[in-house]
């Protein structure tokens, strides 16, 4: 049951640990240029992860997920895993039926404490108390905390990873209704950035027939967007896909947060008689162009991917 816990525990925390860099042995110098050195083992601080999990004993044998989520999202937001349920585990016997024991996992490690102080030796259902009380402590895997964390992430898919982050995010939102300290949830519990999150992606930026009666109306629209965005931070370049009926084009900033001023200002400002649409990128982009469109990014880092029409 002790690993049960262990691997319930870490098969979803994908957001609060990435795995880490595999070392390299020491090569002899090249010619060529080389990424910054990765630090070795020894120097390595393991990643320690917070106890966010409660276990329950003795609860009804004839309790469901529902139940427990509902006395127990009292003290706290309970988290979701990368398939977006609630993180709750009911625990069978020899004979797959519900044993009384369950583990929850919650969002805020502060929930812990509030949880087993209100509900440990206390009645699950206070008009039936032929139960007796139950039992909620702070869940024992200390001695998995500082090495299944980093392996468990490693193995997940980048869908796997992606829905991670979307539903922190939905949690933080929840937390924000819960919390009266809005930087706490801003600054602490705010949502982990890709390297993506520097692209910006613009639609109803042009139309194809516009693109066609103009040949200038490429070098004019990616100009007019250059220049507005320089207004909000420096930029790397702007990429506009000629094959998009949707008008897209992108534009990839050195800062995340020079990223986000340009979609506040200019989502919903008006271009060509049309309401431009400003997001930011939450992982690759495949926008189709023509290869004549090609603009090669002025700094060394991933490209979104372009898928070149036929």
């Amino acid at each position: 049951m002790q690993d049960d816990i262990d691997t319930f525990f870490n098969n979803t925390d994908v957001a609060a640990s990435e795995a880490p860099l595999t070392d390299q042995p020491d090569q002899p110098s090249t010619n060529k240029k080389r990424k910054n050195a990765q630090p070795s083992d020894a120097s390595k601080k393991p990643k320690v992860q917070e106890n966010r999990a409660i276990y329950v004993s003795n609860l009804p044998r004839d309790t469901n997920p529902q139940e427990i989520e509902e006395a127990f999202k009292k003290y706290g937001i309970i988290d979701q895993g990368a398939d977006g349920n609630k993180r709750i585990k009911m625990y069978t016997d020899d004979d797959g039926e519900f044993n009384g024991d369950a583990l929850i996992v919650y969002f805020k490690k502060d929930s812990v404490e509030l949880a087993a102080r209100m509900m440990d030796d206390y009645w699950f259902r206070l008009e039936d108390q032929t139960q007796g009380k139950i039992r909620v402590k702070e869940a024992d895997f200390s001695y998995k905390r500082h090495k299944d964390g980093d392996a468990i992430a490693s193995k997940l898919t980048r869908k796997d990873k992606k829905a991670s982050e979307n539903n922190r995010r939905e949690l933080n939102r929840k937390l924000a209704e819960w919390s009266d300290n809005e930087e706490e949830v801003k600054e602490t519990f705010a949502p982990k950035k890709n390297k993506w999150a520097k692209l910006c992606i613009v639609k109803r930026a042009f139309t194809l027939q516009e693109l066609e009666e103009d040949e200038a109306a490429i070098l004019d629209i990616k100009e007019d967007m250059r220049d507005e965005a320089e207004k909000h931070g420096s930029i790397t370049n702007v990429t506009l896909y000629d094959k998009e009926k949707d008008g897209v084009l992108t534009v990839r900033f050195r800062e995340f947060e020079d990223a986000e001023k340009f979609r506040d200002a200019v989502n919903g400002k008006g271009y060509g008689g049309r309401k431009l649409e400003v997001t930011i990128a939450d992982d690759r982009v495949k926008f189709r162009k023509s290869a004549k469109e090609e603009e090669p990014d002025s700094e060394d880092e991933d490209r979104p991917e372009r898928v070149v029409a036929q």
